[in-house]
């Protein structure tokens, strides 16, 4: 008489050691609680696929974020800068620098870069004009002369018709030409006018 089974299973219905996936596939398997269920096992199934796509695209812009380029990019107040040779990374380990009140990068008539700086010195124990000359290594003024007419017309305000101006000098990128109005007020104030071109 042949002897009834009543549960259990036989090798290869997918017990942990019959080498096959049981109905529900893998995923079922490793939850119980999915089997018979197509549609939560579906949704289960789905729902790593997006944490899988998830983390790559993570990771991914995390690659992209520490491998770019980092440096700002370059305004035409850091042309003007750098053409007239006062950028700070021009003069390292000064601790200090200046800002211009008013930057303007243009093209002469040959198409040639130049740039139109103005710096306002208040004057006082700390921003004066020594102290600016000192920082960008430049010489102390001379006679007057003329305000070339493309400076006065770059930059908004009321230039001076003539101004002591810094022996001619060579920036770092161009030839510059630097003027100095004294200013009024504390001692050491003065109006730096600034064309330099590359």
């Amino acid at each position: 008489m042949a002897a009834r089974v009543t549960g259990g299973s036989t090798p290869g219905s997918g017990t942990p050691g019959g080498g096959r996936a049981g109905p529900g596939g893998a995923l079922a398997d490793a939850w119980p609680s999915l089997r018979g269920r197509p549609v939560l096992r579906r949704s289960a199934g789905a729902v790593l696929a997006l944490c899988a796509v998830f983390t790559l695209a993570v990771a991914g812009w995390g690659v992209f974020a520490l491998t770019r380029d980092h440096a700002p990019p370059e305004t035409d107040l850091t042309r003007a800068e750098r053409l007239a040779g006062l950028h700070p990374s021009q003069h390292p380990g000064k601790g200090r620098y200046y800002v211009p009140d008013d930057a303007v990068l243009g093209r002469a008539a040959d198409g040639t870069p130049t740039g139109y700086l103005h710096y306002r010195l208040d004057g006082g124990p700390d921003v004066n004009l020594d102290d600016f000359l000192r920082t960008y290594g430049l010489p102390a003024p001379g006679a007057p002369a003329p305000l070339p007419s493309d400076l006065v017309t770059a930059l908004p305000g009321e230039e001076p018709a003539t101004a002591p101006a810094l022996p001619a000098t060579a920036g770092a990128d161009g030839r510059r030409q630097v003027f100095v109005a004294p200013g009024s007020g504390l001692a050491g104030a003065a109006d730096v006018y600034v064309r330099a071109v590359g």
